[in-house]
């Protein structure tokens, strides 16, 4: 009997896929379980649909990505922040603040695509890359210190 599951099941499949199974199997477990439901061909259909609509709104969200971290390669961001006579802040920068000052250049992105190694705690121009769907680009960040 083929079925298709509607969640993600060990040693059977994943969400989505259309099985055959056992008569018993399906009708005793997985579908009062509401684990899988019968392999209609209005439900495969709709299956086929909603996949396409899903891979054709990644491409787009890839594609939009890629746009803004073109128009974000090389670029320059300052941020001010309170530090002492010898350059050392007194918070470190965070990401959201760093994302903010990207946001001012009406390029908006994730705190998740900022890829820090090390805190940055001091006064200075910083290389930050800033990654997202397999695209790396770098920014200069130059932190100064705020009277």
């Amino acid at each position: 009997m083929k079925v298709i599951l509607l969640q993600n099941i060990p040693k059977l499949g994943l969400k989505n896929e259309i099985k055959d199974v056992n008569e018993g199997y399906a009708l005793n477990f997985l579908i009062p379980r509401k684990m899988a439901k019968f392999a209609t061909v209005g439900a495969i259909n709709q299956i086929k649909t909603e996949t396409d609509n899903r891979i054709k709104k990644a491409e787009t969200l890839h594609a939009k990505a890629h746009d803004l971290l073109d128009k974000l390669a090389g670029r320059e961001i300052i941020i001010k922040a309170k530090a002492n006579d010898k350059g050392h802040l007194f918070a470190q920068v965070h990401l959201k603040e760093i994302a903010d000052a990207i946001g001012d250049l009406k390029i908006n992105i994730s705190e998740d695509w900022i890829n820090l190694e090390n805190p940055i705690r001091a006064t200075g121009d910083f290389s930050v890359p800033i990654e997202a769907y397999g695209k790396k680009v770098q920014i200069l960040l130059k932190v100064i210190a705020d009277q």
